[in-house]
């Protein structure tokens, strides 16, 4: 499965890792589309790059979502990669008096709900292509093994590694093909502030890259790699490390 001459949807393309893969994939594909809710930033991108389109779009907005699709398999009838990238994570516990009982149904929405969305609605196109296809959904070491904050967060991305999984085996005996990636933590606007040892969002990006082109349908990331050995020799160390984020 080799990301070049293709036509790329990548959601949150904007910033952090979703930014570091548009400005790696640009050069060496047809097109890249970029689905994102900062109308300046998309405009910044789509003048950076001639052969990067951008589409504002909320991603917890269905009917924004269904439309947005709808409208990028008209005008780019040979998309073949979505790579569901973007993300939300908010950091107070349900317990603090700032925690926001509304970001509950919103972080869910964006994190997971909306790749399932976008992975139902490219469903029959990239079956109908002929050719190789791809879904690169971006989950978490917190899908593994969560972190005392963010539990929603942690939460979502269990439930993409899963939903991403499961959709590897409806799609076994087809073209499509799905990919999860396994992210550590990234310096990224994210996780700012947060954090020690992290990589950088270009070296996610380029390790992402990597595992699709190497037909891995879990790629582990960075100092994630390390975690399927932990987990065998010690997964109660593994799981008080990840515990403290």
């Amino acid at each position: 499965m080799q990301l070049k001459e293709r036509t790329i949807l990548i959601t949150g393309g904007t910033s952090g890792i979703g930014r570091a893969l548009v400005e790696q994939l640009a050069h060496k594909n047809h097109a890249v589309i970029v689905i994102a809710s900062n109308r300046e930033k998309l405009s910044s991108l789509s003048t950076a790059y001639d052969n990067v389109f951008s589409y504002p779009c909320c991603l917890a907005d269905r009917q924004e979502v269904e439309s947005t699709i709808a409208t990028i398999l008209e005008r780019h009838p040979d998309v073949s990669v979505a790579i569901n990238s973007a993300g939300i994570q908010v950091q107070p516990l349900l317990r603090d008096p700032q925690f926001s009982f509304d970001s509950i149904g919103k972080e869910i929405t964006v994190n997971l709900t909306a790749p399932i969305w976008i992975c139902s609605l490219l469903i029959n196109h990239f079956l109908a292509l002929g050719f190789s296809s791809a879904y690169i959904n971006l989950t978490s070491a917190l899908a593994l093994y969560p972190k005392r904050s963010s539990a929603v967060y942690c939460a979502t991305k269990a439930g993409l590694l899963n939903f991403s999984r499961s959709l590897s085996y409806q799609l076994e005996s087809t073209s499509v093909h799905v990919h999860a990636a396994i992210l550590p933590l990234v310096d990224t606007p994210m996780s700012e502030g947060r954090g020690r040892s992290k990589i950088s969002a270009a070296q996610a990006a380029t390790e992402i890259v990597s595992g699709v082109e190497k037909n891995r349908d879990v790629i582990y990331v960075g100092k994630a790699r390390f975690m399927p050995i932990l987990s065998r020799l010690s997964p109660g160390l593994m799981a008080n490390l990840m515990k403290r984020g």
